[in-house]
């Protein structure tokens, strides 16, 4: 092609362009129109790319945040003062399979007595001992009434989630009648753990299940009792067993 200068004052627009003028610029160029609608394509490819770089870059400053948090949220994990239990106590507790509620909760007054056994028109609270977090699946009681007597219905059994000794805390369930645990000829009932929320109950490892047991019979003693809460060690061992940064339960 000569080396020939083109004068001209502008071009229109490429859209405005008629087909002769853009075949002579295409000839120009030394260009195809296959290689020109190509070149056009990147352009537009440039665009996506573009695109897809603003959207990757706001994940990932979203990724970079949540990585923040879980970083901060596995500081406070790890950190031995945010710890409750040791390896060793957990460990200790991951065998049973069930809680019992056998502690007295003395000082109480009014109609609460400190022991037992339990007169009529009076109430003891019992709750278990302080240990790792646990979630119950289902009660068992065992009563034994003075003189053989074996109307249970005179017994009621209400359950309370409070935190530590001194709070009896909200009550979980309803309340229950002692014929709910044993019939007549003393057998035992396996009643499930109330749920909450159709979920299954957490009990914290700073907080007390607690038992309030009321005798509203006339003349008959509850000479002893043994409430127990059963629950899946498995299922907390497995959960609280041993990791990277030794948390506890």
């Amino acid at each position: 092609m000569n080396e020939t200068l083109v004068k001209f004052e502008g071009l229109p627009l490429e859209s405005n362009y008629p087909e002769h003028v853009t075949a002579q610029l295409l000839r120009v160029l030394r260009c195809s129109p296959e290689r020109w609608d190509e070149l056009m394509r990147c352009t537009e490819k440039v665009q996506v790319i573009n695109g897809c770089y603003r959207t990757l870059e706001e994940r990932c400053k979203s990724l970079e945040g949540q990585c923040d948090l879980l970083m901060r949220l596995v500081r406070h994990v790890c950190c031995s003062a945010n710890i409750n239990f040791s390896q060793i106590t957990v460990d200790e507790v991951s065998d049973d399979s069930q809680v019992a509620l056998d502690q007295p909760v003395p000082g109480l007054g009014g109609d609460y007595v400190n022991n037992l056994p339990l007169p009529p028109g009076k109430k003891i609270r019992l709750q278990h001992v302080t240990r790792p977090g646990w979630t119950p699946s289902e009660i068992r009681v065992d009563m034994h009434l003075a003189g053989g007597a074996n109307n249970y219905l005179d017994f009621s059994f209400q359950l309370y989630l409070g935190a530590g000794d001194n709070q009896l805390g909200k009550p979980i369930g309803p309340n229950y009648s002692g014929n709910a645990f044993l019939n007549k000829d003393g057998s035992q009932i396996r009643v499930p753990f109330p749920r909450y929320k159709n979920e299954p109950i957490d009990v914290g490892s700073l907080e007390r299940l607690a038992v309030v047991i009321t005798n509203r019979s006339a003349a008959t003693n509850l000479d002893s009792v043994q409430v127990i809460i059963a629950y899946d060690n498995n299922r907390f061992y497995e959960m609280c067993r041993t990791s990277a940064c030794k948390p506890g339960c």
